[in-house]
C-alpha cells in the first residue's frame, strides 16, 4: 500500500486530480519570482539605490520572469499575443487588488495585525492568481 492509498478520499481526490500538478509548478514558479524579485531589490539597495526604485525594479523583474515561466513551464501556451500579456497583467492586478482588500479587512474590521494579513492575502492572490492565468490569461481556445 503506498501512501496515497493511505489518505483520506477528498485529500486523494485533490492531489489526484489533473490540475493539481499544474499548481504545484506554479507555486514553485512563484518561489522562484520572490528570489528573483529579493535579490534584485537587495543587490540595487546595496549599490545606493533608492528602495523604492529598487522595489519597483524586483517587483518588474518577478512579474516578467513569471510571464515567461508560466507561460512555457506551466500553462504551456504556445503563442505570446499582446492580448494575453494584458491579461496577464491585469490578473496581476486584480490579485494586487485583493491582496489590499485581505489585509485592510483583516487590519480594519476583523483586527488581525498587518503581517499576519499579508500572509492570509498571499493565499488568497495565489489563487486568484493561479485560476485568473489557468482559465483567462493562457486558456487555451478549442478549435
Amino acid at each position: 500500500m503506498n501512501i496515497i492509498d493511505r489518505l483520506p478520499q477528498k485529500i486523494k481526490n485533490i492531489i489526484t486530480h489533473p490540475t493539481f500538478p499544474q499548481f504545484i509548478k506554479f507555486s514553485l514558479v512563484g518561489v522562484l519570482n520572490t528570489i528573483v524579485f529579493y535579490v534584485i531589490y537587495y543587490v540595487m539597495l546595496q549599490l545606493g539605490v533608492f528602495y523604492v526604485v529598487a522595489a519597483a525594479t524586483g517587483t518588474t523583474a518577478g512579474i516578467v520572469n513569471s510571464y515567461v515561466i508560466n507561460r512555457k513551464f506551466v500553462f504551456k501556451s504556445s503563442k505570446m499575443s499582446v492580448g494575453e500579456v494584458v491579461k496577464f497583467l491585469i490578473v496581476y492586478g486584480v490579485q494586487y487588488l485583493s491582496n489590499i482588500t485581505v489585509i485592510h479587512i483583516c487590519v480594519e474590521y476583523i483586527g488581525i495585525s498587518a503581517e499576519l494579513g499579508g500572509i492570509l492575502a498571499i493565499g488568497v492572490g495565489v489563487f486568484i492568481s493561479f485560476f485568473g492565468h489557468k482559465f483567462w490569461s493562457f486558456r487555451k481556445v478549442e478549435k
